[in-house]
């Protein structure tokens, strides 16, 4: 018995010793929490600015500035004759040909001819809106070009993009009348009589095509209104931009666009 409890002091005096020791030693640093790097945030995309011939967003007003007679002629010289206006008109005969009215000659929907036909009138009808519009614009010192609504409710700036089509502003910053876009829209939709076969040739059809006129600048108009929006929306959900891969030349800034 004297020597089991021998045993058993021996064992807890090893224990104690142990115990000691171990309790002298400093206590280990836990573990750094393991840091989770922050999502890495991409900036906003910048809002397109405008460029004379731009396909989708309207022309936009710079500042408060007027825009002055050779600004105006510069951005007409390069919306209906730079490469841009020449190369539109080819999507817009591609699908004429493509979807072919049957009401139409066949020398307007077959073959190269009728490609030819087709791409003439599209580049004649451009090139007439845009003359008018130019003309009458610079002739009553007005100024076409979109300004965007000051309010921020989504009715109130709709209702401005569709109402700026009918009354934009003067040279001087005044509201007025939009002149320029009827007269430019009167062009683009009763000169194409001159050259569109018997039938597509009257006032009625002329009257047709230029309600799609103002109707094509109410579209630019709201484009360009809600455009920050467009953007930030395809931004945050991953998507490209809604613009097409096209080369430099086409979508390159032309300073002679701007005031």
């Amino acid at each position: 018995m004297h020597r089991s409890m021998c045993a058993r002091l021996v064992v807890c005096l090893v224990a104690l010793c142990c115990a000691d020791a171990q309790a002298q030693q400093p206590a280990a640093k836990p573990a750094p929490a393991q840091q989770v790097p922050a999502p890495e945030l991409k900036p906003l995309p910048d809002v397109p600015e405008p460029v004379a011939g731009d396909a989708i967003y309207a022309p936009l007003a710079v500042g408060n500035g007027p825009e002055s007679v050779k600004t105006k002629l510069d951005s007409y010289l390069v919306v209906t004759f730079g490469p841009r206006a020449v190369v539109s008109p080819m999507l817009s005969a591609g699908i004429r040909m493509a979807r072919p009215n049957y009401n139409y000659p066949n020398d307007w929907h077959q073959g190269m001819q009728g490609f030819a036909r087709q791409y003439g009138s599209a580049y004649g009808t451009k090139a007439a809106y845009e003359t008018g519009r130019f003309a009458v614009g610079a002739l009553l010192h007005e100024d076409f070009r979109y300004r965007a609504a000051q309010s921020t409710g989504f009715a109130a700036r709709l209702g401005h993009a569709m109402g700026f089509a009918f009354v934009d502003s003067s040279d001087s910053g005044h509201a007025r009348l939009a002149v320029a876009n009827l007269a430019g829209a009167a062009a683009g939709g009763f000169v194409p009589n001159a050259w569109l076969p018997d039938g597509f040739n009257d006032w009625q059809h002329g009257g047709e095509r230029m309600g799609e006129k103002m109707g094509g600048i109410m579209i630019q108009n709201v484009t360009r209104e809600f455009a920050p929006e467009i953007f930030k929306f395809f931004h945050s959900a991953g998507l490209p931009f809604p613009r097409l891969p096209v080369p430099e030349w086409w979508t390159k800034d032309i300073p002679v666009a701007r005031p």
